[in-house]
């Protein structure tokens, strides 16, 4: 009789208590404070990406709600409120009645001015200045001035007109005004990105990384999640009057800066690029044992064959 064969022993609890457990690496998913967060993007999909986009416009177009509201809406309904009877554009030249002119409404942020006759030099008073002219009207702020003809030659201006349409549409476009700055942005991020993607790639060829077009897209847009947010935190501290505006403008340069810094130090943190190398050899061995099968598979009368016939 042939002895029977004994079955494996069964695990103790013990022992599978102390077998080791394979744990997945946590999935990243929070905001990118640093180069090695930036870099986690490109193992992400899009949807992370998009989000954090969202946020950040939302934030920003926040912050630029705060200053319209706060500060451009009450100028704009005081000169709105003075405005005269009749006046308006005729043949491409601005008519307003002489003792209207002048200053209609300002605040350190905005300022409107009617000076059809160029009377007098209004200096530089507020953040940005509109000053409506005979044959023009001139946008001003600390970069200089421009110039823009009138659009139209003939347009119409009343108070009974105006004020109700005002009145009217005032919340919409303070609304659309934020949203269009949030959504500007994260299209201009993601346009930065497409244009960082060949930096990236040079970065990420020579350090010896992993690097794909989508890869190195969601990184490269993804370093600019910490550059806006730093822009969204000088937006706010403008609008609560802790940032004037040249700092402002100056955080909105380095705002530049740190993006792209992120841009440039995040791809050193893709994981290590995977060599395969081929074994020349193997081409000509595999050629040889082909040969090799073909001349085994020939039947002995094929070999036996006159090879004069």
């Amino acid at each position: 009789m042939e002895p029977e064969e004994s079955a494996p022993p069964a695990e103790t609890p013990e022992a599978q208590e102390s077998a080791p457990v394979e744990e997945t690496a946590p999935v990243p998913s929070g905001f990118p404070f640093s180069f090695s967060g930036v870099a986690s993007f490109a193992a992400t999909g899009w949807g992370r990406v998009l989000f954090w986009q969202a946020v950040l416009a939302i934030a920003l177009g926040g912050s630029v709600m705060l200053v319209l509201g706060q500060y451009w809406a009450p100028v704009l309904d005081a000169a709105v409120a003075q405005l005269p009877e009749q006046a308006g554009l005729q043949e491409g030249q601005l008519h307003w009645p002489a003792d209207q002119t002048g200053v209609l409404a300002e605040n350190n942020y905005l300022r409107i001015i009617i000076d059809p006759n160029s009377q007098q030099q209004h200096g530089q008073l507020a953040d940005l200045q509109i000053e409506f002219r005979r044959n023009s009207w001139v946008l001003s702020s600390v970069f200089g001035y421009l110039d823009f003809p009138y659009a139209v030659d003939e347009f119409s201006i009343n108070r009974e007109t105006h004020i109700p349409w005002w009145g009217s549409r005032r919340p919409f476009l303070l609304l659309g005004g934020s949203v269009a700055v949030g959504v500007s942005y994260c299209l201009l991020t993601l346009l930065f990105g497409f244009i960082g993607v060949w930096p990236a790639k040079t970065v990420a060829f020579f350090a010896d990384r992993e690097g794909g077009l989508s890869k190195l897209w969601r990184l490269t847009t993804a370093a600019w999640l910490p550059a806006g947010a730093l822009l969204t935190m000088g937006c706010l501290c403008y609008a609560l009057q802790f940032l004037p505006l040249m700092g402002l403008l100056i955080l909105i340069l380095l705002h530049l800066i740190v993006g792209w810094v992120f841009l440039f130090f995040a791809p050193f943190f893709l994981p290590p690029a995977v060599h395969t190398a081929e074994n020349p050899f193997d081409i000509e061995d595999s050629h040889e044992e082909d040969l090799e099968v073909e001349e085994s598979e020939e039947s002995p009368s094929d070999r036996s064959g006159n090879p004069f016939s």
